[in-house]
């Protein structure tokens, strides 16, 4: 009886997948097969299995280093938004984790900005979702350019961004949020159609016992107190502990906003616009 093809063997017996897995639990296997004069179709039958085929006459080496500098593209990608080219949300949930620990290591706050754009919807209805998406691509942009180098934009989900601004304190974070605020405003909107931002702003303290959900809803509710009162505003999180900012990193207009801000909240209104 003459020899099956590895095709043939592969069609009747399943044992090299069931090897890999009788155990559970165990880590999986990796598998370089080294296998050569192979006809066309069982090469492809064994690439399609998933295992990394390496041909004798392959320069190994070279492989291994492609599919390395493939990996880590494939991982880059995983990170980064396929409309805006932000980052996205897995990346947002990671690294704010990531500043958080950092702040209770150093000492120095991080703040977090959730960003929400106003009357997105109706430029939706109004000239549909292409037109909606190539507007998201322009605020993106307009994000990446008029925050710092260590700012982290991302894009939270829909018409929501997010900032994650490391080793920043309360008054640096109103400063940018506010040049964000203005920037988007400046964006060119089709006639009939106004797109403004509301904007909340959390500060993360040393001092704080917040989870990373704590902090994302601080900020998400500030925006939303934002949105609820007038929108085109930048309101501040009363729930995080304490406000500590050094004097010399803060103008006169802002001092003024927040002691405005910090009135109002008294009343029940918590702007700093």
């Amino acid at each position: 009886m003459p020899p099956k093809t590895i095709a043939e063997m592969l069609k009747s017996n399943k044992s090299s997948s069931i090897l890999l897995n009788e155990k559970g639990g165990m880590k999986g296997t990796a598998i370089i097969a080294l296998i050569n004069n192979l006809s066309p179709q069982d090469k492809e039958i064994i690439n399609n299995l998933g295992y990394l085929v390496i041909d004798l006459d392959d320069d190994l080496i070279k492989k291994i280093a492609e599919l390395h500098d493939e990996n880590i593209q494939l991982k880059a990608l995983a990170l980064i938004d396929n409309l805006t080219g932000l980052f996205n949300n897995r990346f947002f949930l990671k690294n704010l984790e990531t500043e958080m620990a950092r702040t209770k290591r150093t000492g120095h706050s991080c703040s977090l900005m959730i960003i929400d754009l106003d009357n997105f919807k109706l430029l939706n209805d109004t000239l549909g979702h292409v037109e909606g998406d190539k507007f998201l691509c322009e605020v993106g942009k307009v994000l990446r350019e008029n925050v710092r180098a260590t700012d982290m934009v991302c894009r939270y989900g829909g018409d929501e961004f997010a900032v994650i601004m490391p080793a920043t304190e309360l008054y640096p974070a109103i400063r940018i949020a506010n040049r964000l605020n203005d920037a988007i405003t400046k964006i060119t909107t089709p006639e009939g159609v106004t797109i403004s931002s509301s904007i909340g702003i959390a500060e993360y303290k040393v001092s704080s016992l917040s989870k990373i959900d704590e902090v994302i809803h601080a900020a998400d509710s500030a925006m939303y107190d934002a949105k609820k009162n007038g929108k085109n505003k930048v309101f501040v999180s009363s729930e995080p502990v304490g406000v500590k900012v050094r004097p010399e990193a803060v103008t006169i207009e802002e001092k003024e906003a927040l002691v405005k801000g910090l009135k109002k909240n008294k009343q029940g209104d918590n702007s700093v616009v």
